[in-house]
């Protein structure tokens, strides 16, 4: 029991020290740099920072002490990062964390800042990152392509749309009106015709009778 115990006290150890890491780094802040860079560690639970140090790019060294929970801001008392190829590391015997090769010539609030990688951005000293969505620049450029081709899309079905507009159709009623006139037309003229017929009969008729007639009567 007493050997199960010592287990998991030491895994519990391990685990948080692992958990400890450099968060956020001002390493060139607005005005005077000294006094006013710092730099924030995190752990979710409760950390002893005692036997831990800092270490930048030069092999200066910093020891740290005190116990905290959360974010923990060391304050530099004077000007001890570099505003070009700086690098901080966290010891305890052996490394813990160490962050990129950091440049910063802004003399801003801007500071660098953990997320997936280290991120260039406006201080969250004491709070979570802004680390935000990053975003695909091939994704972006992906959905702009898109959008680019639904709206020559829409704009396809526009033009299409006014030429139908300017189509003059022929409906099947129209159609059918246009039969029928026809039809009637051509009824109307055979009338014409057959009445013109009979009237050419009956003179024929006439002028073969008068003359039959008339011969009749010299005789």
């Amino acid at each position: 029991m007493k050997r199960i115990f010592i287990l998991l006290f030491t895994l519990l150890f391990i685990s948080t020290i692992s958990a400890i890491k450099i968060n956020e780094v001002e390493m060139n802040p607005s005005g005077n740099d000294s006094g006013n860079e710092w730099i924030e560690l995190y752990n979710k639970g409760n950390f002893d920072l005692n036997g831990y140090k800092l270490v930048n790019n030069d092999g200066d060294e910093i020891e740290l002490g005190g116990n905290f929970s959360g974010y923990y801001i060391y304050i530099f008392n004077k000007q001890w990062l570099d505003n070009k190829d700086e690098r901080i590391f966290l010891y305890d015997e052996e490394l813990v964390d160490e962050t990129d090769l950091f440049d910063d010539e802004e003399n801003s609030d801007k500071t660098w800042q953990l997320c997936d990688n280290w991120k260039f951005a406006e201080s969250t000293k004491g709070e979570k990152n802004d680390c935000g969505e990053e975003v695909d620049e091939n994704l972006e450029d992906n959905i702009s392509e898109d959008n680019n081709i639904e709206a020559e899309n829409i704009s396809n079905e526009k033009e299409e749309q006014e030429t139908e507009k300017n189509i003059i159709s022929l409906s099947t009623k129209d159609i059918k009106s246009f039969d029928e006139d026809e039809s009637s037309s051509k009824t109307k003229y055979a009338a014409y015709g057959f009445v013109l017929l009979c009237v050419l009969l009956i003179v024929l008729f006439g002028i073969k009778y008068f003359k039959k007639n008339g011969k009749s009567e010299f005789e």
